[in-house]
């Protein structure tokens, strides 16, 4: 909405500074009572003759010594045309268009930059402060098992490095040190969003049925693979979540969870 209002602002100017320069520069005809005031009338056809046959008279005078030579009148001076200051008119409109269009590239493409470029801090792609312990915790076990957090794609579910024997989650929890890890929402199959399954607290992909367990690990369906990941790490008690890289999930064979359903499948 930003840029198709800049986009119109732009164009809606250029068009009332194209109008009034060719106004001012190609009307010829003024209004009723507005045309240019002379300094002194012209003169009438009676008024024009008597002057002539007053300089006629006077200029037949016969002279001592000259010949008598007929006057004429002077020759008035043709009206010389002013050239317009500034450029022409089809420079200007040129310049118009050419002004209208590198004006409207560079508000869309700038507008453009600043949607698209991802945010640093506070979203998916930066870094994300998801909050203290204690509220990530409570969250988790409100959730049943798992702490959705929409603005950054991810869930948060609870990590015990006592529990991972193969030792393949070491690398996104801070060396086993964070007491959580975070899972990315998209299914690795088609990149479907994997919602949680109360009943079954695995998570269950509604697009082509990938299940995975609660750490996200593979468990049934087409996916290649565990779940992607994100490093989380905990900072003087907040509990930080680095969106900017993607960690590949582990192989299908490499899970550590040994977790059964616990009730019926949503999908």
């Amino acid at each position: 909405m930003p840029v198709l209002l800049i986009l119109i602002a732009t164009t809606v100017g250029l068009l009332m500074v194209t109008a009034w320069w060719v106004r001012r520069n190609t009307l010829a005809v003024y209004p009723p009572g507005r045309g240019p005031t002379l300094s002194r009338p012209l003169p009438t056809g009676c008024d024009l003759g008597a002057q002539l046959m007053a300089a006629s008279a006077v200029d037949t005078a016969p002279r001592s010594g000259d010949a008598p030579t007929p006057s004429a009148p002077p020759k008035p001076k043709p009206p010389q045309s002013k050239k317009p200051a500034g450029p022409t008119r089809r420079k200007f409109l040129l310049y118009g268009y050419l002004t209208a269009i590198i004006g409207s590239v560079t508000a869309f493409t700038g507008a453009s930059i600043i949607f698209l470029w991802p945010s640093r801090r506070g979203g998916f792609g930066g870094i994300v402060d998801v909050g203290s312990v204690e509220d990530v915790t409570a969250e988790i076990a409100t959730g049943n098992g798992q702490f959705a957090f929409p603005a950054a794609r991810l869930y948060l579910v609870p990590y015990d490095r006592g529990l991972d024997v193969n030792q393949n989650y070491l690398e996104v929890t801070s060396g086993g040190e964070a007491p959580f890890m975070a899972l990315y929402q998209k299914c690795v199959h088609l990149g479907c969003r994997v919602p949680w399954c109360a009943s079954s607290q695995w998570f269950e992909c509604p697009c082509h049925g990938s299940r995975y367990n609660r750490w996200g690990e593979y468990e049934f369906g087409p996916a290649p693979r565990c779940m992607d990941r994100f490093v989380v790490s905990v900072q003087e008690g907040q509990v930080v979540v680095d969106t900017s890289r993607v960690v590949t999930g582990p192989p299908r064979q490499a899970g550590s969870l040994d977790q059964p359903p616990a009730g019926p499948h949503c999908n």
